[in-house]
């Protein structure tokens, strides 16, 4: 039933929304006018047959519509007004929602071919163009370490790994970053959504924020102040670093950081 494909997609529809329009609100909104969208056209047609690819084809459409009704000079309007956007829908559809070329193809309605060359394009543009310095907050050295080496390899630099509340804080306050990349769960029983609250609070311009959890899911609910971009554990160097590159290059365009 669709119903039940949607409740089993949902979380995955907004992590691909709210990754494609750089934040959370206008993320969820352009899920719920697909899904509106959807329902009409079940009631009209119930043969209708839908499958994952075609709902994240419906969500495609459905962002293009919102983001034309945008301002050109805004950052996703400058965004998704350029080659950039569609290298990074075909991004995100292949390495984060794990999608074949075939399939993000047809989600985008263009060639095998297109995408290949999408995929390398949008590389090549992250690499070239867009850098920044990472704080990291961690408890688990293992995992801290590995996002250190992922980070650097992709040409950023990480100025400082914390593994409490009271440390990331601290450091923040100390260091200059343009990225947050942090765990939920921390060594000494806290949050790091609340130690993320607290350093982006103390910040005269916020910067993108990186959540990475076991339970992504859970973030994924469409309630107020959820992550626009998150990592589930355990994590494949590859997604990291396109949600890392996905973050920054929407900063860098001017979108909302969070």
């Amino acid at each position: 039933m669709l119903s039940d494909l949607i409740s089993s997609e949902l979380p995955y529809l907004r992590r691909y929304a709210r990754g494609l329009m750089g934040e959370q609100t206008n993320g969820d909104e352009a899920v719920e006018d697909m899904i509106e969208s959807l329902i009409f056209r079940i009631s009209v047609a119930p043969d209708l047959k839908f499958n994952r690819a075609d709902l994240f084809a419906e969500l495609d459409k459905s962002i293009s519509k919102r983001v034309s009704k945008l301002s050109a000079d805004s950052g996703i309007g400058k965004i998704l007004s350029t080659m950039t956007t569609i290298q990074r829908r075909a991004l995100l559809l292949t390495v984060v929602e794990g999608f074949s070329v075939q399939e993000a193809a047809r989600i985008l309605t263009v060639n095998d071919t297109d995408v290949e060359e999408m995929l390398r394009q949008a590389e090549t543009t992250i690499a070239n163009e867009v850098s920044t310095s990472v704080l990291i907050i961690e408890d688990e050295s293992l995992i801290s370490y590995q996002l250190s080496q992922i980070v650097t390899e992709a040409g950023h630099s990480v100025v400082g790994i914390a593994t409490t509340h009271k440390e990331a804080v601290d450091l923040a306050a100390e260091l200059d970053f343009g990225l947050i990349l942090s765990d939920i769960r921390l060594a000494d029983g806290s949050i790091g959504i609340d130690a993320v609250r607290d350093i982006l609070g103390a910040m005269e311009n916020p910067v993108p924020v990186i959540f990475i959890t076991a339970y992504p899911e859970m973030l994924l609910q469409g309630q107020d102040e959820e992550p626009s971009y998150l990592i589930p554990k355990p994590f494949e160097p590859v997604h990291v670093r396109t949600v890392v590159d996905q973050a920054i290059l929407s900063a860098y365009l001017g979108q909302p950081a969070a």
